[in-house]
């Protein structure tokens, strides 16, 4: 595995950014919708309210993030750039978050125009991304920087992943659109969005984010090379034991238990990595991280509770810890990661250095905000310690306490709330220095 990346071949600040900027307006969306809710959508996957937080938290909070972060860690890991990567960005994004809202419409008033407009708009969306990516990974396959073998292979795993997830979403979105009988594949579409598209990818990331941004040792071998490919053909296996009559409950029950080892394996690698560091302090990305891969190894014994467990809420419960407290744990942690280096990355790259005078030139760096100062790390730890409080909430929502069930929205509301102050100030930040910069060339020129 190589310890650098390309920065060089950072992706334009438009192609990521809006991508990320969906996250803490669906947050808001997914807290007010929690809290105009019944305690009821805590409490049934199949509620309305709850199909439709779901999608916000899976498309609108976590796809967003994620397909915007791949764009980048392809082209500065991997040297794969999408291209066009600002009109494939842009088309994409836009898509997706019509296309989402689209979806939650229909979920909420049972609405199959708004269905039909959701396969519509997400299916040209991925259809868009798969494709576009998919073409880079095959064009530029021999230009592959020597080491990112271990980014790629979960990423590829990952990448067929989400196009089965959405394959299924749209064929059963399709089926509520026309009022036909609706498919029985909800089972496989949760496996293979959430363990597949979202656990391969938050792998592959961790194998290169962890040690660089971190500063932890690089993970062993064993890991990196076998743990990528043993979890796509154990989610094979899985599926094709559920389509399956007459076979032994114990199979697939096996095949679920070697899946969840591969996980706590990673997961309990990734700890060890994160205790161990060469970086003293905990900053906000470090601990979002740690709440992250706590909640995730919290599903281990949920999982248990689930399959020989006799309460009904183990299901809801089991996948808050998914959704919320891991997967948008590490979510919110890599926006205070990627953002702030984006930003002061661009602004980097906007000044104009006169070869001549190098007291101008330092005059320039001065000026140039550190990359720590575009989100404070103070902000990002309230920001942390209040997202640690909605995984709880959610988490006791789910066992059906009612308190934590009307915490659960204004949590999230304040959460995201505080993730939009800290994302705004650090655009007005860059935004200024912009200004300064501009002004600063303006007066330089003969």
């Amino acid at each position: 595995m190589q310890r650098a990346l390309d920065f060089d071949k950072t992706p334009a600040l438009g192609v990521p950014l809006p991508f990320f900027l969906n996250v803490p307006v669906f947050g808001l969306l997914a807290g007010l919708l929690a809290t105009w809710s019944d305690p009821q959508a805590f409490m049934s996957r199949w509620d309305r309210a709850t199909l439709a937080m779901t999608h916000l938290w899976t498309l609108g909070i976590l796809g967003s993030a994620m397909l915007g972060a791949l764009i980048q860690i392809l082209a500065v890991a991997c040297n794969v750039a999408v291209t066009p990567a600002r009109a494939v960005a842009a088309t994409v994004h836009a898509l997706l978050t019509v296309g989402t809202l689209a979806l939650v419409t229909g979920f909420l008033w049972w609405a199959p125009p708004a269905w039909l407009a959701a396969v519509a708009l997400l299916g040209a969306a991925f259809a868009i991304y798969l494709g576009a990516v998919s073409l880079a990974l095959w064009r530029q396959r021999r230009q592959v920087y020597k080491g990112a073998r271990e980014i790629l292979v979960p990423v590829r795993g990952a990448l067929a992943a989400l196009a089965l997830t959405v394959l299924i979403g749209l064929s059963m979105a399709g089926a509520l659109g026309a009022g036909t009988a609706l498919p029985g594949w909800a089972g496989g579409h949760i496996l293979w969005g959430l363990l597949g598209w979202g656990g391969l990818l938050l792998m592959g990331m961790s194998f290169q984010l962890l040690p660089i941004f971190q500063l932890t040792e690089i993970y062993p071998k064993s890991v990196t090379r076998w743990l990528p490919l043993l979890i796509p053909g154990l989610l094979v296996a899985w599926t094709a034991l559920d389509a399956s009559t007459g076979l032994p409950h114990l199979m697939r029950e096996t095949v679920e238990l070697l899946l969840a080892g591969a996980y706590v394996s990673w997961i309990g690698t990734s700890l060890h990595r994160l205790g161990t560091r060469k970086r003293p302090t905990a900053e906000p990305t470090t601990l979002f991280w740690f709440t992250g891969l706590i909640c995730l190894l919290a599903c281990a014994p949920a999982w248990i509770w689930l399959r020989h467990g006799q309460a009904p809420q183990a299901a809801m419960v089991l996948g808050v810890l998914l959704i919320v407290g891991g997967l948008g744990s590490i979510v919110h942690g890599m926006l205070y990661k990627i953002v702030p280096f984006l930003l002061w990355k661009h602004a980097q790259d906007a000044r104009v250095i006169p070869d001549h005078d190098p007291a101008q030139a330092r005059i320039y760096l001065k000026i140039l905000p550190k990359m720590a100062a575009y989100i404070p790390a103070a902000a990002g730890q309230w920001h942390v310690a209040l997202y640690a409080l909605v995984a709880v909430s959610w988490t006791l929502a789910a066992t059906g306490w009612a308190p934590a069930a009307q915490a659960a929205g204004p949590l999230m509301i304040l959460a995201s709330s505080v993730l939009i102050v800290n994302l705004g100030r650090a655009l007005m930040l860059y935004r200024r220095t912009l200004k300064i910069l501009a002004d600063m060339a303006e007066k330089t020129q003969p």
